[in-house]
Parts: structure tokens; C-alpha cells; sequence
């Protein structure tokens, strides 16, 4: 008894520094601004809106449901509603997953494991990279079918028929795909209960009414709930558009062109790790329990057969549905082992060498050793945060998003620079200018090719020319007139008056065929420099003029994107304010320090160092 007490407490002390390691590193990489996507904001604004009676989130501009079906959201609102605050979601999806090795010692004890080895299985499904990474992207209701998938595997095994139809609804609540999933769940199970000739009563409880529930469900959302509030804005079968035009189509091919799905996972598997990182940490061992693989074959093709490489990667919420799968796999393999309690050992001693070589430890070691950094960014940022309103309406950069969820009208500049909706081919058109837009010219997630938002001049594969994204946010700026308020790469651009001429000592620098520098001043302050700029702007081209400055102290290097000059101005004279702020370790040195003007885009989209047009050394003293 007291060696089953120990592995209980070793079980909960699993789960409970799962939870508050995952939680903290969270907050600390959302409270630093280094959340990358428009998830989380998407789900904090729906949720404020619902609570004040409205439905349509400005966002994507869609309702929740409009986007994917996960009415499990709604549950949250309750505690929502007396925090509102965006952390209060991490915080539950990091509860939900660290509920895994709770299951999982019942599960591996039901199935006659020791205490030690049942305590050893638990421990591994919040080990293996596949769970760190889930619960450290952000927030993605699709999380919590990890945690639900579990429980609804041990209420089968249990037979209890209250407990399984609650978490398989509740599985089906998380995302509308999960329904493919319970569907062959179901289908799976028929057949081996078939073999074991189970009773028609059975078969019909268990099996085929939860099945039929989750197709009728999969064919309502698909065929009208989801076109209905969906209105084109988001285009997910775009994901596929390699296989086909259409839905019918992208099936056909499979037996028509079977080359092109061969091809695509070729290139998935090859390219992406989901896959290897599901099945290392467990030894490989659910390649023989193919009852699971099969179960999870509807998910894995869905993200396999995409040509959105992030689908094929762990470092994404993408695997959350297959974690407790390819873990009951592993642990029914072992159970039919005569080496089921030792096995047990090396299941989880390869999910740690699993962490070490590809999980999100070595990520959080680099937080630590950055944190300094990360510190000293977000105290500039928050500066300029701090000048937007509360009901202003606001277009930003994405790490900003969720920072800036609770009000009615929010936009990401994402949109702005591609010029088409999500995932889709159709144009994207802006509304009027909102009374903010907070652009950060730093950010990876919208200002590199990468990303897929920030591109040159390009053609659709309908033939359409689609503006450069300078152009686009030109264009997007240049609607009205905005005071600026800019430190570092963040611009905080406000509906007002623009920048007066001030007396600037006078220059003439040819930058580009488009912009020459014609008045310049650097003034020295307690932490940086304040820049004045005056442009003489000639016909705006497709790529605008970046400027860069780089510190040099004499040892090391550190640069700081401004962005483009004047990127809000349309040909003539046009004025700009920057002030700089230098990091920790400069602040009381000799440095030099030079202005480089070169072209982003170039840059970014051949992955090649900036072409410079101009490299200006502003001084060599330092402050």
C-alpha cells in the first residue's frame, strides 16, 4: 500500500509541475509579446463579445462557430466573465492537459500494471514532446480533446455509458474534425466487437449511435452551420488545393492521381516530425496495435496531406488528438509483453530523450538565458501600448492581438499585407481605418516571407495581381492622417494631426530612386537616441525603403529595425519622429552608429542578406 501511495503522489507531482511549468512559461512568453498567431485573441474577443450580447468577431470576421466548430469554448465564460483576462484560457488548457497522467495511472492500473510501472506510463504522456508543445502554442481549444480522448477510452474500458457519452460529446465540442475521429473510433471498435460477437444491443450503444451522432454532427456543421456563418472568409479546403479544386475532386484524385496524396505525404513525413514525434517517445510500439493508427488515420491524413507545413509539425497543437491514441497504443502493446512493468521504464526514459532532442525544453532554456532581453523589450512596448484607448479600434501586429482583444473592432495586420482573406484566393478589403494601428516592423510572424503574409507583387492561380505587401500597407496607411509615436520597430500610428516640420540640419543623400534623406538631427538620450527625419518622396514603388540602425560598441553588434521611411506618406515632403532605445550592456559605452536603407522584401523573399542602397554613419561617439 505504501508503494502505491508513493506512485499516486509521484503521479499528481507529474501533473501538478506539468501545469505550473507550462502555465508560467506561457504567461511569460505572452506577457514578453512573443505569441505568433491570432489564435488566442480570436477566442478572448469572442468571448468578451459574447458576454456583452454580440457575436461577430471582427478578428477574422466571422462568429466562433464561423471558424471551426468548438462550442467547448463557451464553457469558459463563467470564469471569463469574472477575469477576462487571455491567460485565463492558457490557464485551463494547461489544468486539462496535466489531467493526463491522472487517467493514465487509472488506465495502466485497470490493466494490471505495478504501481511503479502504471506511475511510469503516466508520467511519460506530459514527458513526451508531443504535450509540452501543445500546451505551450498558445491557446487552441483542439488541446483539450488530449485530456477528453483519454477519459473517453477509460469510461469504454470501464463500460460506463454515462461517462463515455459525456466525453465523447464533449470530444466532439473541440473542433469539427475530432468527429472524423469518433467515426472511426467507432467503426474500429464494431468490427473487433463484431469478431468477438458482441450482442446487436451492444453494438447499437456503444458503437452505432455514437457514430451516428458524430456524423450527423460533421454533416450539419459542414454542409450548413459552417458555410453559413462562414461566408468565405476562411477557406480551409485551400489547404489542399495541390490535390484538387474541390472537395469531390481532392477525393477523386486519390484514385485517379493517387501520386499526387503519395507525393504529399512523401513530402510530409520527410519535411515535418508529427509523426516521428508521436511514435519515438513510445518506442515505436503502436505500429503493432494498428487498432489505434487506424483510429487516428482520418487526423493524421487530414494533416499530413496539407501543404501548410506547420501541420506536419510537433511544435504545433496539431498532435493533441493523437497523444492519448499512440500512448494506449504503446500501453496495450506492453500489456500482451512479458516485459509489460519494465517496459514501462523505457517507454518513459525515451519520452525524456525525446524532450532533450526535439521537445520544448531546450526552447524554455532559452527563455531563461534571453529573459534579460525579453525584459528590457517588453518595458519599451508596453510604453506604446499604454497611449492606445480602451474602446479604440485597432489594427496590429499579432503579438499584440491578444493584448488587445477585449474591444469591439480588432484587426490583424496580417490581413493588410497579404491582401487575401485566410487561407483563401479572395481579396481582402479593409474597412475604414481604425483609430490605432500598431505595427511592429520586427515581427517575423508578419513581416517575413516565411510566414506567407509578406510577399512581393504576385499572381494568384486565378490569374489576379495581388499589390506587394508594402504597397498594401501604404495604401492601408496612406487612407488618412495619423500622429506617430515610435520606438524601436514599434509604431503606434493614431488617428490626428501629423508630424510638424521641425528645424533638422539640412542633408542631401540620395537613398533610392524614390527617396532621398533631405534634413536630418540625433539628439542623445538617458537610454538611446531620438531621430528626426525629412523625406523628399517621389512616386511610392511597389517595395518601400527600410532603414535599419546598427550599434557597434567596438565588440559586438546590435541592430534595430525602424521599418520604412514614411511608409504612411504619399510623394513630397514628409516628417518622422524615432526614438531608439539601446538594450542592457549599451547603455554606457562608446559605440558607433550607422543608418542602413535597404529593400525588405528582396531580402526576406530570396532568404538572402538586404540589398543596401545606403549605408549612413551618423556618429562614432557615444552618448
Amino acid at each position: 500500500m505504501r508503494l502505491i501511495r508513493t506512485a499516486r503522489c509521484v503521479t499528481l507531482f507529474s501533473a501538478a509541475s506539468f501545469a505550473l511549468i507550462t502555465f508560467t512559461a506561457s504567461w511569460w512568453r505572452w506577457w514578453t509579446f512573443q505569441y505568433e498567431t491570432f489564435d488566442l485573441a480570436f477566442y478572448v474577443q469572442a468571448l468578451w463579445l459574447a458576454l456583452h450580447g454580440q457575436w461577430h468577431v471582427s478578428l477574422l470576421n466571422v462568429p466562433l462557430l464561423g471558424n471551426h466548430f468548438e462550442p467547448i469554448v463557451f464553457l469558459a465564460t463563467p470564469l471569463f466573465a469574472v477575469w477576462p483576462h487571455p491567460m485565463v484560457l492558457v490557464a485551463l488548457q494547461s489544468i486539462a492537459l496535466a489531467t493526463l497522467p491522472l487517467t493514465g495511472w487509472r488506465i495502466a492500473q485497470r490493466l494490471g500494471f505495478s504501481a511503479v510501472a502504471s506511475a511510469l506510463l503516466a508520467i511519460a504522456t506530459v514527458i513526451a514532446p508531443a504535450t509540452g508543445f501543445v500546451a505551450l502554442h498558445e491557446f487552441h481549444p483542439e488541446a483539450f480533446a488530449a485530456p477528453l480522448l483519454l477519459l473517453l477510452i477509460e469510461a469504454r474500458l470501464a463500460k460506463n455509458r454515462g461517462r463515455f457519452w459525456l466525453w465523447f460529446l464533449m470530444v466532439l465540442a473541440c473542433k469539427e474534425n475530432l468527429a472524423l475521429l469518433l467515426i472511426s473510433f467507432c467503426a474500429v471498435h464494431a468490427f473487433i466487437e463484431w469478431r468477438s460477437k458482441a450482442t446487436a444491443a451492444f453494438q447499437l450503444y456503444w458503437n452505432a449511435l455514437p457514430a451516428l451522432a458524430a456524423a450527423t454532427c460533421f454533416f450539419a456543421y459542414g454542409k450548413y452551420l459552417g458555410p453559413a456563418l462562414n461566408a468565405g472568409n476562411v477557406d480551409y479546403l485551400e489547404l489542399y488545393s495541390h490535390l484538387g479544386k474541390s472537395g469531390p475532386e481532392i477525393l477523386g484524385g486519390f484514385f485517379t492521381q493517387p501520386g499526387r496524396a503519395i507525393g504529399a505525404l512523401g513530402n510530409a513525413l520527410a519535411g515535418g516530425n508529427l509523426l516521428w514525434a508521436l511514435l519515438l517517445p513510445m518506442l515505436g510500439l503502436p505500429l503493432f496495435r494498428a487498432r489505434w493508427l487506424l483510429i487516428a488515420l482520418p487526423l493524421l491524413l487530414q494533416h499530413l496531406l496539407s501543404w501548410r507545413a506547420s501541420e506536419w509539425s510537433v511544435r504545433f497543437h496539431y498532435a493533441a488528438p493523437m497523444i492519448p491514441l499512440f500512448w494506449i497504443a504503446a500501453v496495450e502493446v506492453l500489456k500482451n509483453s512479458r516485459f509489460k512493468n519494465s517496459g514501462a521504464l523505457l517507454v518513459v526514459v525515451a519520452s525524456a530523450i525525446s524532450q532533450l532532442c526535439i521537445g520544448p525544453a531546450e526552447d524554455l532554456i532559452n527563455e531563461v538565458q534571453t529573459a534579460q532581453t525579453k525584459r528590457w523589450e517588453r518595458d519599451w512596448k508596453t510604453k506604446i501600448l499604454a497611449r492606445i484607448p480602451p474602446q479604440a479600434s485597432v489594427t496590429a501586429s499579432m503579438p499584440y492581438l491578444s493584448h488587445l482583444a477585449t474591444r469591439q473592432e480588432l484587426h490583424s495586420l496580417h490581413h493588410v499585407l497579404k491582401g487575401l482573406k485566410t487561407l483563401s484566393r479572395a481579396e481582402y478589403h479593409a474597412g475604414p481605418p481604425t483609430d490605432v494601428a500598431l505595427v511592429d516592423y520586427a515581427d517575423p510572424t508578419t513581416f517575413d516571407s516565411r510566414s506567407g503574409y509578406y510577399h512581393p507583387v504576385m499572381r494568384t492561380a486565378d490569374g489576379r495581381i495581388v499589390s506587394s505587401s508594402d504597397t498594401l500597407l501604404h495604401d492601408f496607411l496612406a487612407r488618412t492622417t495619423w500622429k506617430e509615436y515610435s520606438t524601436n520597430s514599434l509604431t503606434l500610428y493614431q488617428q490626428g494631426s501629423a508630424a510638424e516640420p521641425s528645424i533638422l540640419d539640412a542633408r542631401d543623400i540620395h537613398l533610392s530612386a524614390d527617396t532621398d534623406l533631405t534634413g536630418f538631427k540625433m539628439d542623445p538620450m538617458p537610454e538611446g537616441y531620438a531621430f528626426r527625419f525629412e523625406w523628399a518622396l517621389k512616386e511610392r514603388p511597389a517595395n518601400l525603403l527600410w532603414c535599419m540602425l546598427v550599434v557597434s560598441n567596438g565588440h559586438t553588434l546590435f541592430s534595430i529595425i525602424k521599418g520604412p521611411c514614411a511608409p504612411a506618406s504619399n510623394s513630397g515632403i514628409a516628417y518622422e519622429s524615432w526614438t531608439v532605445s539601446l538594450p542592457p550592456g549599451f547603455a554606457a559605452k562608446d559605440y558607433r552608429c550607422s543608418l542602413l536603407f535597404y529593400d525588405n522584401i528582396n531580402a526576406s523573399w530570396n532568404s538572402a542578406p538586404p540589398p543596401f542602397y545606403k549605408t549612413f554613419i551618423v556618429n562614432t561617439i557615444g552618448l
